[in-house]
């Protein structure tokens, strides 16, 4: 079976059903159905809080670059 919720923690691309999303994952411990906190580097941004059932990710971000 495949794992639900995201294990180490960190930034993957989710798709939210309106398009595609780079956003942080946290695994919410003792959650039952399990769920995740999906936080956003943007402060502008809430975090929120989804089962695992409806998260539906893409990948995870291994390396970032900006031009400056």
């Amino acid at each position: 079976m495949a794992r639900r919720t995201p294990n180490p923690p960190g930034i993957f691309v989710l798709d939210d059903g309106m398009g595609l999303v780079a956003k942080r994952l946290e695994h919410i411990p003792n959650s039952d159905p399990p769920a995740v906190r999906v936080i956003s580097d943007n402060p502008v941004y809430s975090p929120y809080e989804r089962t695992a059932d409806e998260i539906h990710t893409v990948g995870r971000i291994r390396w970032f670059a900006r031009e400056i």
